[in-house]
């Protein structure tokens, strides 16, 4: 899978890069899929979208979720549900952009890595954010039981930043391995008490500034229209949207 975008397909390879997955090629199709979480669809041609089907059942039939772009996915998604014996239904989707040129606002307090005492803290955090984005998509998303084990990993690897103002945290901002020269941010959130204030933005701007020279990516929901201006605001340019489809039981 050398020749995939690596901004287009970032998310795609920092799983390969992660382990754990199927890769399963068809023609000039591929899809990384990890069970039961879901299959990420790469560059599909249409007329490859039966065989890779077939193939996927062979390496991960429990796959539940289906994530890729345009009618190409929705045709994949429906055909996977009829070939597992499940319905399925479009939930959202996010909007891939990658940094331009990079605007960073005025914004009083400072971004730095976060230490190790701020893990709980931050901990709590992603479990807050976890459940404002289940909320907004009205379903789940599977996630790791011990959130904190995995925030001291990223603390201790320097991909944790928070916000801070007066001596209080106010906002924190991750980002994720590089792949192929391309650094994608997140998770970035804000408590709700600190929110409209530009903190999120300014720790994302500075985060973003100290990446670079790399290729700096983010995702969002596209049912978050605030946050979409918020980072082209920033410099950040639409790249593509991915549809996502989720697979239940028939009743």
């Amino acid at each position: 899978m050398t020749s995939l975008d690596p901004v287009r397909h970032v998310v795609l390879l920092e799983e390969l890069a992660a382990g754990g997955v199927r890769v399963v090629t068809a023609g000039g199709a591929s899809a990384v899929a990890r069970e039961p979480r879901g299959i990420r669809l790469a560059d599909v041609p249409a007329d490859q979208v039966d065989e890779l089907v077939t193939r996927l059942l062979d390496a991960a039939p429990q796959s539940s979720a289906v994530e890729g772009e345009g009618e190409v996915a929705e045709r994949f998604a429906a055909r996977w549900a009829g070939a597992v014996g499940k319905r399925v239904e479009e939930r959202g989707g996010v909007r891939l952009y990658r940094l331009d040129r990079l605007r960073i606002p005025d914004v009083p307090g400072e971004a730095r890595p976060a230490k190790g005492e701020e893990a709980e803290l931050c901990a709590g955090w992603l479990d807050a954010m976890a459940q404002e984005e289940d909320a907004q998509r009205g379903w789940s998303v599977p996630r790791p039981a011990d959130g904190e084990v995995g925030v001291r990993t990223m603390i201790g690897q320097g991909r944790l930043w928070v916000f801070e103002d007066g001596g209080q945290v106010v906002a924190m901002a991750a980002h994720r391995p590089p792949q192929r020269g391309v650094v994608r941010l997140g998770p970035i959130y804000t408590p709700p008490e600190f929110r409209r204030r530009g903190y999120g933005a300014a720790l994302t701007a500075q985060l973003a500034r100290n990446l670079q020279p790399a290729e700096v990516c983010l995702r969002t929901d596209l049912g978050n229209p605030r946050s979409h201006g918020l980072y082209q605001q920033l410099g950040f340019e639409p790249v593509v949207d991915l549809r996502r489809f989720q697979l239940s039981s028939i009743d």
